[in-house]
């Protein structure tokens, strides 16, 4: 899991990408690349960069990965490349994308690259982005109930998969009209899930025409596996 904090004691040079404000003198630099389990770059891919816990630190049993504060995130080149420099010390690099089809170490495996920057050297890493399962989602909303979708995930209806430990991860519109919006989420082959709307303010059927299951709907699908379309129905406003 990332914490956010308001310092950044990262300069990062990617391309596009303005350095970051520093708030200790960098002594040493980290080239990361980004890849699928096939070595294919990926890109664009967002890079970010936490501390390492300390080795006595307690921490549950991953995933997701526990890190220590983020300290600075930046996108790959085209390449899948990009170069961070940092103070000495230890570091976790985790990566997400919206290229559907892979996963963020972070989130999903149960340890991620650490690298250990020391003064005046440079360190590479790759931030291996495994294969997972794409699940489809569509939402109908023939009375154009919705507001216009102008963000990947939509505060006022979500579609989002839970870990057994409770963990939620969003589904990301990956298209949408008048009166449809196409979602979709990447989750490990092989991994109990439970998808649940959360759409406080709108009555959602799913594909019985029933109300949907507040419990959510159990998610799993084995190595390899294509997952069909779920499909739901925005059908009123609740009062």
């Amino acid at each position: 899991m990332r914490l956010s904090v308001s310092i950044l004691s990262v300069c990062l040079a990617a391309p596009g990408l303005a350095p970051a404000q520093q708030s200790m003198s960098p002594s040493g630099a980290v080239r990361v690349q980004v890849v699928d389990e096939t070595g294919k770059p990926i890109s664009p891919a967002r890079v970010f960069i936490s501390q390492a816990l300390p080795s006595t630190a307690t921490r549950p049993p991953a995933p997701p990965v526990i890190t220590g504060p983020q300290v600075g995130t930046a996108y790959t080149d085209q390449n899948g490349h990009f170069v961070a420099f940092l103070p000495a010390g230890s570091y976790i690099a985790c990566a997400e994308t919206t290229t559907q089809g892979v996963l963020d170490p972070c989130h999903w495996a149960t340890s991620a690259p650490t690298f250990t920057i020391k003064s005046q050297s440079t360190v590479e890493t790759t931030v291996t982005m495994a294969a997972g399962a794409i699940v489809p989602i569509q939402v109908n909303d023939p009375n154009q109930l919705l507001p216009p979708a102008t963000l990947a995930v939509q505060p006022e209806c979500r579609f989002q998969m839970v870990t057994a430990a409770g963990r939620r991860y969003d589904a990301v519109i990956v298209g949408h009209s008048s009166t449809s919006r196409s979602l979709s989420i990447t989750i490990p082959f092989g991994t109990a899930l439970t998808l649940q709307p959360v759409c406080p303010g709108y009555v959602v059927n799913d594909s019985t025409g029933k109300p949907a299951a507040a419990a959510g709907y159990p998610t799993q699908l084995p190595q390899g596996a294509t997952a069909a379309t779920i499909n739901f129905t925005v059908s009123g406003v609740k009062p």
